[in-house]
């Protein structure tokens, strides 16, 4: 039998899985660098630099880069820095080296403590979320040449289809002059960038991304005393190579920065006072196109019989995306142990997601912004101390077209926080939480690939009735009936005078008489 096809390209989920990773170790002064009086603050973050599908599994390498502040002997901020490599693998079942993979890292938990006066302990909770994905094919019959259109059911699929799945990286180089109203730097102690008001826009094989990443630089002065805090951004708009892309696609783009060097030099007056920084910016990119796939659901031969032969496809679907920005408000108050505050320098925090569900058109959100304090003490035994806290949050995000059972990715990240001394014990901490959501459905289709037809035998024509009078029952559709009765649509509509073929009613009586 002729026929038409349709090839159906479809993204496939064959696994998504999370894992827990647990570091610890130790950090031991450098020569020459004061000797430990407290600690104030243990900075981490975790990056994925590569991963891959394997069989039955997904494997990935990353680095978790910790800073660690700290409040030394002689009564100066110091710090101290160190890399963890990572390599390990999640079991994903089916998984194998033809597939691709995404990869999530978040940090859940840090913790420090000082061993001894020239060494550092520290334990670091993060979470692993691993995703692979496959490409379905299949060539679906979309029309049958020998039999008319009216006598054929087609139905609409709509699926997702991977256009261009890829990393990379880009590098950022600027000079900042710090202004005449900063002190000259002795020394950098950390250097954190947050990458801020990203916009993409898909276009032919490219992708336009712009930005801004935000820099808190924290510095000892020349002229010494307390830590100088100064904040800039660089701004950033980059076309980013994404074959097949188009104007029309969708696009999941994660930056993230995997390396921030940095020196200092002399201005014209010859004052340290200008920051040489090149930021390396890690680039995941997703581009997909949503298609309206038109298949063969039904058909029927007039005194024939037609066997279809069908394939299951199973795919995902995208069913709405979301990226947006809520406030989260807490006030903190320091532990006991804790001395007063005098005046906040320095407030920085991570994001993580502990639980997610999913109801009709919306996802509530559980998680905890972990936050660190710096502050001055104005007692002369600690004149820096730290407090850190966790805020909860509980948000609900618009998810057009969400349902219980379907499932959800969501990235959360803190892109601004605030702070307001309540008292020299209490402080109003003000966040804004990032949060991008894609919400999936997985489904499973029959798709008719190939047909056999025949004549029907003359002993099962006869059992059919030359004349009926049929009471139409629920679910009952005149195409049906004319599968059912060996004749037409048209027939019955004008036989019964019904204007309407679409619209039919239970108990309606209708006459039917066989074709053929």
């Amino acid at each position: 039998m002729n026929y038409i096809t349709n090839k159906i390209i479809a993204d496939k989920i064959v696994g998504c899985e999370k894992a827990q990773i647990i570091q610890e170790g130790e950090v031991v002064l450098n020569e020459g660098q004061p000797d430990i009086e407290t600690i104030l603050k243990c900075d981490s973050r975790i990056i994925c630099e590569d991963s891959k599908a394997e069989e039955n599994r997904l494997s990935y390498k990353g680095r978790l880069i910790i800073n660690i502040l700290y409040c030394g002997k002689d009564k100066n901020v110091h710090n101290i820095s160190t890399e963890v490599p990572i390599n390990d693998f999640i079991n994903i079942d089916d998984a194998n080296n033809k597939m691709f993979t995404s990869v999530y890292m978040s940090i859940s938990n840090v913790e420090c403590k000082k061993l001894n006066d020239r060494k550092v302990g520290y334990k670091i909770m993060s979470e692993v979320k691993g995703t692979i994905t496959d490409t379905a094919e299949i060539e679906a019959i979309t029309d049958i040449y020998d039999i008319p259109k009216e006598q054929q059911i087609t139905n609409t699929i709509t699926t997702t289809k991977t256009l261009c799945h890829k990393s990379g990286s880009f590098t950022l180089n600027e000079d900042i002059t710090l202004p005449a109203t900063k002190l000259s730097i002795e020394e950098i102690l950390s250097v954190d960038c947050n990458i801020t008001n990203t916009e993409f826009k898909p276009q032919d094989d490219i992708v336009n991304a712009s930005g801004d990443v935000s820099i808190t630089m924290l510095y000892t002065s020349t002229e010494g005393g307390f830590p100088e805090i100064y904040e800039f951004d660089i701004p950033f708009n980059i076309a980013l190579d994404a074959e097949n892309t188009e104007p029309s696609s969708n696009e999941d783009i994660n930056l993230f920065v995997k390396d921030c060097y940095y020196n200092v030099s002399e201005n014209d007056d010859g004052e340290p006072k200008i920051i040489n920084i090149e930021i390396n910016i890690g680039t995941n990119i997703h581009t997909s196109q949503v298609e309206e796939n038109e298949i063969l659901g039904d058909a029927y031969a007039l005194n024939n019989n037609i066997a279809f032969d069908t394939t299951t496809l199973c795919y995902s679907n995208v069913v709405c995306r979301n990226r947006g920005q809520c406030p989260v408000k807490e006030v903190v108050t320091l532990d006991e142990k804790n001395p007063d505050m005098l005046q906040i320098f320095r407030a920085t925090g991570t994001a993580f997601v502990d639980d997610v569900n999913i109801y009709e058109n919306k996802i509530v959100v559980e998680g905890a912004i972990n936050i660190d304090i710096m502050y001055i003490t104005g007692n002369d035994d600690m004149p820096i101390a730290s407090h850190s806290d966790s805020i909860p949050f509980n948000q609900t995000i618009d998810a057009r077209g969400a349902m219980e059972g379907m499932e959800a990715d969501i990235n959360a990240n803190i892109a601004h926080i605030g702070f307001n001394m309540l008292s020299d014990r209490e402080v109003e901490v003000r966040c804004a939480l990032n949060t991008n959501t894609v919400v999936r459905d997985k489904k499973c289709i029959n798709i008719i690939t190939d047909t056999i037809i025949t004549p029907l035998l003359p002993e099962i024509i006869d059992k059919i009735p030359s004349i009926a009078i049929y009471v139409v029952k629920k679910g009952d559709t005149l195409w049906k009936l004319a599968k059912k009765f060996n004749t037409t649509v048209n027939d019955i509509a004008t036989i019964n005078n019904i204007e309407n073929p679409d619209l039919i009613y239970p108990n309606q009586k209708l006459i039917i008489v066989k074709k053929g």
